[in-house]
């Protein structure tokens, strides 16, 4: 099932929502297959958080499920150049049941809107794997658009097998 934009809810990122199933998260290879923070501690975490909200330079959101105020994955803003009014866009859906229901593009769509109206951004941008279909299916289906490729950037090793693939820019 497909949800809709009324289905989920950004909010800021809490101290309280780095527990154990949010750790595993970032323990599975599944979902870090594309990502580069792996088997982080929830020290780690709490640090990273704070730092982006003492820097101003990271807003990091919590993905949730409006029917349960269940904590699914998380959207971040950052790091913010200021100056030039732009952000780079970084979304995770941890919680594996709710992969392929659309809910990373209403994440994005949401979060761009947030950074436009609140955060006086003008621009967003994402590098993504090639290899990673789905992230980019959710970004452009969130309203970016491809910008431009580098050939044979990201070095993968997925299940043993070595591969090289490109890194493509988005952006809006």
């Amino acid at each position: 099932m497909i949800l809709q934009e009324n289905d989920i809810f950004l909010r800021p990122l809490e101290e309280r929502d780095i527990n154990n199933i949010y750790i595993s998260w970032f323990a599975d290879a599944g979902v870090t297959k594309f990502l580069e923070a792996r088997n982080i501690s929830a020290v780690d975490s709490l640090n990273y958080l704070k730092k982006g909200k003492e820097t101003g330079l990271d807003y990091i959101f919590a993905i949730c499920l409006s029917s349960s105020n269940l904590h699914i994955g998380n959207i971040k803003i950052g790091p913010i150049k200021r100056k030039e009014g732009i952000s780079d866009l970084v979304t995770v859906i941890g919680d594996k049941n709710y992969w392929g229901k659309g809910i990373a593009a209403i994440a994005i769509k949401k979060a761009v809107d947030l950074g436009f109206k609140k955060g006086g951004l003008r621009k967003f941008s994402a590098s993504i794997n090639s290899l990673n279909i789905g992230s980019i299916k959710a970004y452009i289906k969130g309203g970016f658009i491809k910008k431009g490729v580098i050939l044979n950037y990201f070095y993968n090793d997925i299940n043993n097998i070595i591969s090289i693939s490109n890194k493509n820019f988005c952006g809006m």
